[in-house]
């Protein structure tokens, strides 16, 4: 009963050295089992841990905090498969929201591109190797609309690759993973390139609020982005 009293109260916050953490809070994994959630600042490193009901498991998110920009450094969700990686996620959003950062940076390996994509993270390389090797995968797709841009998008790149078509490009390799991802279709990491640097900026908080808003409430976390 005590639990339940505890269950969805009112994400609360403090100042540390210059910036907004959440005081510990209560959230539920993908089988409704609880999740303690927590901040753990040193200078120069954070990290959020998830203590999980399960057997005492602890799931971490390292995160280097600045002023000019958030950097996510690895997720490490134990148990698997219980959707505490999204926990996790969703409680850093929250903070980069709370601190008005303009960009939250990750550096992805092939595995885990889709996993930021579908929370609104986009790829921003300059690589185009990297670029034609994703649109590459697009051009394979089932949308007819998917494929066509994807063969548009790498033709042009071939003339001459400007920033505008890479920024183009890169938006139209993540629009693809995310929506797919929201639909619950995981693609195979092998088919992107090996590696990726993705960003969520404030404006990708507006974009992705609603979705992200009824993540937040799925995991009985009482914050609205």
């Amino acid at each position: 009963m005590a639990f339940e009293i505890l269950r969805k109260q009112p994400v609360k916050f403090y100042y540390q050295d210059g910036f907004k953490f959440f005081e510990p809070f209560r959230a539920v994994d993908k089988n409704k089992k609880p999740l303690e959630l927590s901040w753990h600042t040193k200078p120069d490193t954070s990290m959020i841990t998830a203590k999980s009901s399960y057997n005492n498991d602890i799931s971490i998110y390292d995160i280097k905090t600045a002023r000019d920009g958030f950097k996510g450094v690895s997720i490490v969700a134990n148990p698997q498969k219980k959707e505490i990686g999204e926990v996790l996620n969703l409680a850093s959003l929250m903070t980069f929201k709370e601190n008005n950062i303009s960009n939250f940076n990750v550096f992805a390996l092939r595995d885990y591109i889709q996993f930021y994509a579908k929370y609104g993270f986009n790829i921003v390389t300059n690589n185009i190797n990297e670029i034609l090797h994703n649109l590459k995968y697009l051009a394979k797709s089932k949308d007819s609309d998917v494929v066509y841009s994807a063969k548009y998008f790498k033709e042009q790149l071939k003339h001459g690759a400007d920033t505008e078509q890479k920024v183009l490009s890169n938006n139209l390799v993540s629009d693809y993973l995310r929506t797919l991802a929201r639909n619950g279709e995981k693609i195979d990491g092998d088919d992107l390139y090996s590696h990726t640097h993705m960003r969520f900026s404030s404006l990708d908080t507006i974009r992705n609020k609603d979705y992200l808003n009824e993540l937040l409430d799925k995991h009985e976390i009482n914050y609205t982005l």
